[in-house]
């Protein structure tokens, strides 16, 4: 039985769960950012599975919120969106009947990392982390397999967005899959710091980081901002030198994290993933080079 049969026959079998949902009121203007969010509900107070619904224009979740529950679209459709430098929201998908989101931030505590936005009357089935062991227990549903899920789609983001990852073989992206942890780190965080050694291979899955250099007199010297998509920290992993440069997180920062004994142990005998990141990182020494060589 598929993932969505199994979430009805567990909809049928609840149908207190329809009159759980509090009365949800009509946006009052169609763009998505119009709408007000529904704040996340508090886990341990929430019914384990209820059923909302929504007119169209309504924001469901909000990118950057801490998510307490997924979703489940049963019927209509609603829009990925997600936000750019300049505030705007950008539209970067859609999802229909049977797809669900929200599963990341439930399962492993990271923040929202879209917004997602009703574009015509839907009925979303909401589960909270009960929710999801009530799947378990009853139909099957791992909370293991939406951990699974959630990876995925993080992976998909980083194929989409980083090239090196992107030109990989298959089976070496599944497996970097199975070993990225993702991670959700605030703002002014520091990630690397220059002179000190490296315990991770990291992906910008969303957010800015800065990268400088401290020269001896204090004075500092700023590298490009690392967007989404970037990948640092393989200078120190390969080559067990210390970090070159001071990687800190300008606004709050989703990442997949790959841990040094996890390299280690399963990823530096591969020929074509060592082969990249060796490149990657030529290029990145040549560049600390010429930062510290600047004249003072």
């Amino acid at each position: 039985m598929s993932l969505f049969a199994r979430l009805q026959a567990l909809l049928s079998a609840h149908p207190s769960a329809l009159d759980a949902a509090p009365a949800q009121t009509h946006a009052t203007a169609t763009a998505p950012t119009a709408a007000a969010a529904p704040a996340d509900v508090d886990s341990a107070a929430a019914p384990p599975v209820c059923t909302r619904y929504l007119p169209a224009g309504q924001v469901v979740v909000r990118e950057g919120d801490p998510g307490h529950s997924m979703f489940v679209v049963l019927e209509g459709r609603v829009a990925v969106l997600r936000g750019g430098d300049n505030g705007a929201n950008t539209e970067v998908g859609r999802l229909g009947a049977g797809d669900f989101f929200g599963e990341l931030a439930l399962l492993t505590g990271t923040q929202r990392t879209a917004t997602i936005v009703t574009v015509e009357d839907a009925v979303l089935l909401e589960l909270t982390q009960a929710g999801v062991r009530e799947l378990g227990k009853d139909y099957g549903v791992k909370g293991e397999q939406m951990q699974v899920a959630a990876r995925e789609r993080l992976l998909a983001d980083a194929l989409r967005s980083n090239p090196l990852i992107a030109a990989l073989p298959p089976d070496v992206q599944h497996d970097l899959g199975d070993a990225f942890i993702p991670c959700t780190v605030p703002a002014g965080e520091t990630l690397l710091t220059r002179g000190q050694p490296g315990d991770a291979l990291y992906v910008l899955i969303r957010g800015q980081c800065e990268v400088f250099h401290t020269h001896g007199d204090g004075r500092q010297s700023a590298y490009p901002r690392l967007e989404e998509g970037a990948l640092f920290g393989e200078i120190s992993l390969l080559r067990s030198r210390l970090a070159t440069a001071t990687v800190r997180t300008v606004t709050p920062c989703t990442l997949l994290k790959l841990e040094r004994d996890v390299f280690k142990k399963a990823f530096l005998g591969q020929p074509d993933l060592r082969g990249a990141l060796v490149r990657l990182g030529l290029e990145r020494l040549k560049h600390t080079m010429e930062v510290m060589g600047e004249p003072k």
